[in-house]
């Protein structure tokens, strides 16, 4: 069937001709074949409390050695701790009381957050609508995908990466982000002097005259600060010292960038990328765990009619969280977070019952469709990492069907030429039941829904040359029957009783 008899079909006689059809595998369709290797470093991150200075220094120096080493993780976790003298109990309490206790519990607790990778990333490739998709895992921490027909592995890719942690989160106040960003300050510069003039002006349309480390990377847009896409990195790099930690630790704060950008005019007239920056509680007031449906809805009111959104649906536990949460937030912000980064962050108006709310500032319907699908089947409990990855263009599948088709007729060709020059009628029976026996085969893979592979055809074609050959044993020794004087019938019960003790061997062996 080529593409045009498949464009005149029904989607009813599509749906049955796919039911009943043999799946294709990922050499013959063409697709994505990934590994994904679960992050147990930070698995063991999460689960840690009362964390400090030594033991994140503990874990960095885990996590290097863990990506260099073929070794089991918790083995070296074991050997680490023990060359560090860290004590186990002080981070892992709720867990055991011995080291012993806690690494067995803790390899517990990773066996579980692989099956239920296993299974959110199942439920998410049903939802994305890929058929016979193979998920399996491999060793102690990687789980093998395979997705056949996929046409966009860019789109694939990400939904299975993605953490799809949902996090909904207050949106500090102006004076409080101010406050923040002078305390960084005074960190980067390595001073603790107080420069109100400069980090006031950020919140001001006039520009700043001061070349501070931190507030000088940042613009105001919007009542939001924005930071350019080229300063981005250093900006993280002055988040990641230890000593503003400590300040963002202590003020219950965090500082996180928008999904997408804005694109802005600078001081040289050129066009530039920027993010917003948003200083929040680093708290969540309600997770991904109290949505109980997700799905992409075209909006049709405000200056987003038209466009992608994600209307969320929650359950009754999340819907009485919400209501309380917007009640006592009226004119707060409150940023809807997905995976470390803000889509939105809406003023709330009023106090909001039944637990929907809508999630705005998407680029496609391509994207809302997939936070739905991720929001839906839930988020993965540890991150995932892809560490090996292959495309098979779908050009490459349809040269091998073709080359394997062609493979077979030629070979099917061949063996009945051969049967019925020196077998004659025999030959052409023969011939006959080898046709049979291969659209049985095939009939019963379908019957099974069993996949079918490039060795899967070379396997076809090697039942039909071991069919061909005990055909070939049984004709010879009929022959060898009727020149000893036997009669036709009496022959073929002699050949065959003779024949199946060498059929057998030789299939075996």
């Amino acid at each position: 069937m080529d593409d045009n008899d498949i464009s005149n079909l029904s989607e009813e006689q599509l749906n049955y001709f796919e039911t009943k059809s043999i799946k294709q595998g990922l050499d013959l369709k063409g697709g994505i074949y990934i590994v994904l290797e679960v992050d147990l470093p930070q698995l063991v991150d999460n689960l840690a409390k009362n964390k400090d200075k030594k033991f994140n220094e503990f874990l960095e120096k885990l996590r290097n050695d863990y990506n260099d080493s073929t070794l089991d993780f918790f083995t070296l976790f074991e050997d680490e701790a023990e060359k560090r003298e860290i004590k186990l109990p002080r981070y892992f309490i709720s867990y055991g009381k011995t080291k012993e206790q806690i690494i067995s519990e803790l390899s517990l607790q990773s066996d579980d957050s692989i099956k239920r990778v296993i299974e959110i990333i199942q439920n998410r490739v049903d939802q994305f609508g890929v058929s016979e998709p193979t998920i399996q895992k491999q060793g102690n921490n990687r789980v093998i995908v395979e997705l056949a027909g996929i046409k966009d592995p860019e789109r694939a890719r990400d939904l299975l990466q993605s953490t799809a942690l949902l996090e909904l989160m207050i949106v500090k106040s102006i004076e409080s982000t101010t406050s923040l960003i002078r305390q960084i300050d005074n960190v980067a510069k390595g001073s603790i002097e107080d420069n109100e003039e400069g980090i006031d002006e950020l919140f001001s349309e006039q520009e700043s005259s001061q070349n501070l480390s931190f507030s000088s990377k940042l613009i105001s847009v919007g009542g939001d600060l924005a930071v350019s896409s080229d300063e981005l990195l250093s900006l993280k790099e002055i988040i990641e010292q230890d000593e503003v930690k400590q300040i963002l630790e202590a003020t219950n704060s965090l500082i996180l960038t928008s999904n997408s950008s804005i694109n802005l005019i600078n001081d040289f007239g050129e066009e530039e990328e920027f993010y917003r920056l948003y200083h929040l509680f680093d708290n969540a007031e309600l997770t991904g765990g109290v949505i109980e449906d997700a799905q992409m809805r075209l909006s049709q009111s405000g200056v987003t009619a038209g466009q992608a959104v994600v209307q969320v649906e929650m359950n009754s536990e999340g819907s009485r969280e919400w209501a309380r949460i917007t009640g006592a937030n009226i004119n707060n912000r409150i940023a809807i977070v997905l995976d470390r980064k803000v889509h939105m962050a809406p003023v709330i108006r009023s106090q909001i019952f039944g637990g929907g709310t809508v999630i705005e500032g998407l680029d496609s319907i391509e994207e809302a469709e997939d936070i739905a699908i991720v929001l839906r089947a839930g988020a993965l409990p540890v991150p995932v990492n892809i560490a090996e990855e292959r495309t098979v263009g779908a050009s490459l599948g349809a040269d091998s069907v073709s080359q394997g088709t062609l493979s077979m007729i030629i070979g099917l060709f061949l063996v009945v030429i051969f049967l019925v020059i020196f077998y004659r009628l025999s030959g052409l029976i023969a011939s006959f039941s080898v046709m049979w026996t291969l659209i049985l085969l095939l009939g019963v893979l379908a019957l099974l829904e069993a996949t079918l592979t490039l060795p899967g055809i070379a396997g076809l074609i090697l039942t039909v040359g071991m069919s061909v050959d005990a055909n070939v044993i049984i004709f010879e020794r009929i022959k060898e029957e009727l020149r000893n004087g036997k009669s036709v019938r009496s022959a073929i019960d002699s050949g065959y009783e003779r024949a199946i003790t060498t059929i057998v061997d030789a299939n075996l062996t």
